[in-house]
C-alpha cells in the first residue's frame, strides 16, 4: 500500500478528517495513480508513480495549453482547484521566461517584468529592406507581419523578444509538507507574506517590527504539487495528512 494511503486504513476517527480522506481517497483510486506525474522529472515519496492514461487524460484537459505537470484527470480538476491558491506563488512565471518587452508589443502577448526589461533597448524596425546582418534590431515577425508591406526599413515603437528559462520553481514542484512561513509586523517589507489576521499567529508579538512566524505541519488537506497550465498557477495533487489520535 502506498505511504501515503496508510492513515486511511488505520484511522477511522472524526467525522471531518474521515470525509477528508475519503476524497482523496477516491481521488486516487479515480487518477489510478497518475495524479503525481512531473512531465520531466520522477517525484520522490509516494505520488512518484503516473500511467500513459493518466498522461492522456492531463493532454485532453490542457486544451492544447503546455502542461508543466501531467497526471490529474478532468473529472478531478474542479476538486483540486479549490487549493490553486497556494500554488499563487507561480503568478509571475510568465513574465520571467519567454516574454516581450516594449509599449509596441501586443497587449495578448506575455510581458517581461520590468526588472527584464529596463536593462534592454526595445527599439526594432520593420521591412523589407531591413539589414539582417545584425546592424539592425529586428521586431518580433508578428509586429511586422501586422505592419504590412514596407517596402525600406522602419523603425517602429520597440518591441523585443526576451527567450530565456523559466526560474526552476516554475516547473512542476513538490510542495513541502508544512504551510509557508509568514510575518507579522508594520516593519515587514512587501515581500513578507502577512500572516492572516483571523489566524491569531500575530497574537502577543510587537506590531512594529517585523517577526517571522515558521511554517508548521499541515493539519488539514494541501496541495503537494503545484506548476503552470499555460501562464496560470494550478494545483496538481492534494494529499490529507495524518494528524494522529484514535
Amino acid at each position: 500500500m502506498p505511504e501515503f494511503l496508510a492513515p486511511f486504513a488505520a484511522r477511522a476517527g472524526r467525522p471531518t478528517a474521515v470525509r477528508a480522506r475519503r476524497f482523496v481517497l477516491a481521488a486516487w483510486l479515480g487518477l489510478a495513480l497518475v495524479a503525481g506525474a512531473c512531465s520531466e522529472e520522477a517525484s520522490s515519496g509516494s505520488t512518484s508513480d503516473a500511467s500513459t492514461a493518466g498522461d492522456a487524460a492531463a493532454a485532453k484537459d490542457s486544451e492544447d495549453l503546455t502542461t508543466s505537470c501531467l497526471g490529474i484527470a478532468p473529472e478531478y480538476r474542479a476538486l483540486f482547484s479549490q487549493y490553486d491558491d497556494q500554488c499563487a506563488f507561480l503568478a509571475d512565471c510568465n513574465a520571467s521566461g519567454e516574454c516581450y518587452c516594449g509599449g509596441g508589443c501586443s497587449s495578448d502577448k506575455a510581458m517581461c517584468a520590468e526588472t527584464i526589461c529596463q536593462d534592454i533597448d526595445a527599439d526594432c524596425s520593420c521591412g523589407e529592406k531591413c539589414p539582417t546582418d545584425g546592424s539592425v534590431t529586428l521586431c518580433p515577425n508578428y509586429v511586422c507581419k501586422d505592419l504590412g508591406t514596407i517596402p525600406g526599413c522602419e523603425k517602429r515603437v520597440g518591441c523585443r523578444y526576451v527567450d530565456q528559462e523559466q526560474a526552476d520553481k516554475c516547473k512542476c514542484t513538490q510542495m513541502p509538507d508544512t504551510e509557508p512561513n509568514c510575518y507579522c509586523g508594520d516593519a515587514c517589507s512587501a515581500d513578507k507574506p502577512k500572516c492572516s489576521a483571523t489566524s491569531g499567529k500575530c497574537a502577543g508579538k510587537n506590531p512594529d517590527k517585523c517577526i517571522i512566524v515558521p511554517g508548521q505541519k499541515w493539519t488539514k488537506p494541501y496541495c503537494a504539487r503545484c506548476g503552470l497550465k499555460g501562464d496560470t498557477p494550478r494545483c496538481f495533487f492534494v494529499i490529507t495528512p495524518d494528524v494522529g489520535g484514535g
